[in-house]
């Protein structure tokens, strides 16, 4: 992509609060384009392909937070710089990653990226905030309020090998004016929805059997 249609594809991103479709439209492009490259510069530092998944999806949704913290050189064409400027970012966010996750440091080589003669580029580290929180956070929005709040009551009293207790489940049913297993039911749905929803939004795939 050469930068001036790189350019204008960030600006539309931009507006994403003004026209959330045509934003959307941009973004799919970006990562089109990009998701590729970035996912294969990740790999070669990181063989665990969830932690790479999870490293390019926070890359592109801090770029779809903050489309215009890529700043071009003047008088550049290609989109050498921006290539460069992705890998500075994911690999801030390899690093957020395993001190978040594993609480481990690793190291990287110059040789690791081609980012080496672009150290200059600002990387806002405030930008790099966690995908899972924000992806789930749309996946509820994305139920509506009285589905949004039983999966909520339901994961709050979520234990491993363990059926919710019973005055939970009559306590929702008092509430929304419903049976039990009608609460089952929209549990089932709803978390189809949330797996639908990340399936579109996120290279992550859920995990199988998660109920």
């Amino acid at each position: 992509m050469l930068i001036a249609e790189l350019e204008e594809t960030l600006l539309i991103i931009s507006y994403k609060e003004e026209n959330e479709k045509e934003a959307q439209i941009a973004f799919s492009k970006l990562y089109k384009e990009y998701g590729k490259f970035l996912y294969s510069l990740v790999k070669k530092r990181e063989k665990d392909t969830q932690i790479v998944s999870a490293t390019v999806s926070n890359v592109f949704l801090a770029m779809y937070d903050n489309p215009l913290s890529f700043k071009a050189r003047k008088g550049e064409t290609s989109d050498g710089s921006f290539k460069a400027w992705l890998s500075v970012v994911a690999k801030h966010e390899l690093l957020k990653l395993y001190k978040e996750y594993f609480d481990e440091k690793i190291s990287f080589n110059e040789s690791d990226s081609d980012s080496s003669v672009f150290e200059s580029t600002e990387v806002d580290e405030n930008q790099l905030e966690n995908i899972n929180f924000k992806i789930l956070q749309g996946a509820l929005d994305s139920l509506n309020e009285r589905d949004r709040e039983i999966m909520l009551t339901l994961y709050t009293y979520y234990e491993e090998g363990k059926k919710t207790p019973s005055e939970i489940l009559e306590l929702l049913c008092k509430k929304y004016n419903t049976s039990k297993d009608n609460i089952r039911q929209i549990k089932v749905r709803s978390e189809a929805k949330i797996i639908d929803y990340f399936s579109k939004v996120s290279p992550l795939k859920p995990i199988k059997n998660v109920r």
